[in-house]
């Protein structure tokens, strides 16, 4: 198993506050979709598309990304097709807000995992249509991101696979109050954390999938759950 990874260098050509930077980073890796047929089939998927990305990079204590400055961001997919066409499109790309100055690709083997960080906040959907938050407590938490692993799992692989068990010995929630993601004028509520997986062989591959397609909703439209 691998996953491909870009990291695009970026110059801001306005300021940007961090809640914004996922929609924005994700408004542009559509509008790079948009520019190939296979990737526009791609984009007009209904199910999982398997790629996330992170948001600019070095963060800024305030909040504020600055116009001028360089930033890095990462693009991360178990599709190699869908990599190599990026790296070739994205620098062509007209975006509102930064111009990517350079692309940089590697493949990722499958590591043995024990635990992972997310870099992004963690969005999960509850029955009731609102964003899960940490007084919901982690058991359905752990539910539901092992039922969106094993689901972007089959539908990349065409195989399921059987934990025997939950995938995970352990879950912290590592922020006292729910993160707030700006997306088209509403708000999505997620959360890092800190996750420990088993070591069978069914529960490091829902890990990798977890690094190489992030954790829980919206990897693709805003970069939540980003892992490192």
């Amino acid at each position: 198993m691998q996953y491909y990874e870009l990291t695009a260098t970026v110059i801001l050509t306005r300021d940007i506050h961090y809640t914004d930077a996922g929609e924005v980073i994700g408004q542009t890796i559509n509008k790079t979709m948009l520019q190939d047929s296979e990737l526009i089939e791609l984009h007009s998927k209904s199910d999982f598309k398997h790629y996330v990305f992170n948001s600019f990079y070095p963060v800024e204590k305030d909040g504020v990304y600055r116009e001028g400055r360089i930033y890095i961001y990462k693009i991360r997919s178990l599709n190699q097709d869908f990599i190599k066409k990026m790296k070739e499109l994205l620098p062509n790309t007209k975006a509102d807000i930064y111009k990517v100055v350079a692309v940089q690709r590697k493949t990722i083997n499958r590591p043995q995992i024990s635990n992972i960080y997310t870099l992004t906040p963690v969005v999960v959907t509850r029955e009731d249509g609102k964003n899960w938050v940490s007084d919901d407590g982690v058991g359905f938490l752990k539910q539901r991101l092992q039922a969106n692993l094993e689901k972007k799992y089959k539908a990349f692989y065409n195989e399921e696979v059987c934990p025997l068990k939950d995938i995970f010995t352990g879950i912290e929630v590592l922020n006292r109050k729910p993160i707030a993601i700006n997306f088209k004028g509403s708000k999505f509520l997620g959360s890092k954390l800190k996750l420990w997986f088993n070591k069978d062989s069914d529960s490091q591959k829902l890990a990798f999938v977890a690094m190489a397609c992030g954790l829980g909703e919206k990897n693709t439209s805003v970069g939540a759950g980003f892992c490192s």
